[in-house]
């Protein structure tokens, strides 16, 4: 990598290496104990909410609705916990939803099988299934791809509810939007969260264009005044900056309005009009259809992306204004960092060459992965390897020896929705 502040690539000796080895051993016992405990506590915070609902539906007449036992058999655990009635409550309300809907789910995290952050990652995207049938198929789907990090297996998990889902996406997002707004939460010394719940699309060319006007900001510090803050805290300036001194017409225009980079992957059939497939924007998730066809109605450079039928990997990029197809096919299949558990944008990554093109690796998508220049300077400079085995599947080594595969989001999720129409299921 060009400009590298490195000399040489940094190893482990053997000695170091069995050392961690016995650490990520340790590591391992620990995150089964964590399983093993989050899977109790969620039991305990359940029956107790049950004995609350026993005691409720016992009292005469119509039930308050400040649900006083539930309140006061919450406040009772909040004292031992040490935290508000109002998260016991929540907690308890999380650990029925998995234990009375998800009960795969919660077999899985007793067993230490998957994660607790795991576990509320399926119940918090399956929780709109209302059919316990529906509900039981998402569940066990779900959980044949809970081999990687719980902000990876967000998107996949929507993609198999989306499928699922008897109810079209415009219908819920239609819903959901009536939701929206912006919420203002005290927090210590002096401080407050600013929360904003828009439309996808409008969130991720919100941050998408707020980050780059940080950016700009930062490149025209002068050297000899240069800004302290991060990038975050300039983000952070530029957002309060634009709502307190901009116009705020209110108008509900900010789609047209919209000059970042967000790249959205839009099914053929959802320009024609159909409201049952979902679209998807990288790093987000899913997008209402209506919402993707405003966005390409107004598209200037149209990308057609053909996927493999078998595997869903991206084969070939084409479009009407020729440019770059290399890195257009990378973007449209890498999405992210491919570095295992990163969920950069892989338009802030580096292109990079799986064999360097200074030991003969050819400039080919086989040979071409995104990496984010922390884990680009990792792969080149540390005891981690990887190898491109083609179609974008990536096989990383780490310092110890373990060996991971990374497979490319898009195709994870493809996966994943062809598994969701094969009956029966592979389990």
């Amino acid at each position: 990598m060009a400009g590298t502040p490195f000399e040489g690539r940094w190893e482990l000796t053997d000695t170091q290496r069995e050392q961690v080895r016995t650490i990520k051993d340790a590591f391992a016992s620990l995150a089964k104990m964590k399983a093993g405990v989050a899977a109790i506590e969620a039991s305990l915070h359940a029956q107790a909410q049950a004995i609350a609902l026993e005691v409720l539906t016992s009292i005469p007449g119509a039930p308050s609705k400040y649900q006083v036992p539930i309140r006061a058999m919450a406040a009772d655990l909040a004292t031992v916990e040490r935290v508000s009635d109002a998260t016991v409550r929540n907690r308890m309300d999380d650990a029925a939803l998995m234990i009375q809907h998800f009960p795969a789910t919660f077999t899985a995290l007793a067993h230490a099988e998957i994660s607790a952050a795991h576990a509320s990652t399926i119940c918090d995207e399956g929780g709109r299934l209302a059919d316990d049938g529906i509900r039981e198929r998402y569940e066990q789907i779900a959980l044949q791809f809970t081999d990687t990090t719980p902000a990876k297996l967000r998107p996949i998990c929507q993609a198999i509810a989306e499928r699922l889902e008897p109810r079209t996406l415009a219908e819920r997002h239609e819903e959901a939007n009536a939701r929206r707004g912006l919420w203002v939460t005290p927090d210590s010394d002096g401080m407050a969260d600013v929360i904003l719940r828009v439309d996808a699309a409008l969130a991720a060319g919100i941050g998408d264009r707020t980050r780059e006007m940080a950016r700009a900001v930062q490149a025209a510090a002068s050297p000899k005044e240069e800004d302290a803050r991060t990038l975050s805290q300039i983000q952070a300036d530029v957002v309060a900056d634009l709502l307190l001194t901009g116009a705020p017409t209110a108008h509900g225009d900010g789609l047209d309005g919209i000059r970042a980079t967000v790249q959205v992957t839009v099914p053929a059939e959802v320009i024609t009009g159909d409201d049952r497939t979902p679209a998807h924007i990288s790093g987000v998730g899913v997008v209402a259809p209506a919402t993707a066809r405003r966005l390409a109605g107004r598209t200037h450079t149209w990308a057609r992306l053909l996927l493999d039928p078998k595997t869903g990997v991206p084969i070939a990029v084409d479009s009407y204004v020729p440019s770059a197809e290399q890195r257009r096919l990378l973007i449209a299949r890498d999405e992210t960092c491919r570095f295992p558990g990163c969920r950069r944008s892989v338009r802030r990554c580096d292109i990079d060459h799986t064999k360097p093109y200074s030991e003969g690796g050819a400039t080919d998508v086989d040979n071409l992965g995104a990496l984010c220049r922390a884990h680009h300077v990792v792969k080149h400079h540390s005891g981690w390897r990887a190898r491109n085995l083609g179609r974008g599947v990536f096989e990383w080594v780490t310092p110890t020896g373990e060996i991971l595969h990374e497979k490319p989001p898009p195709s994870v999720r493809f996966v994943a929705l062809a598994v969701t129409d094969a009956d029966p299921p592979p389990f």
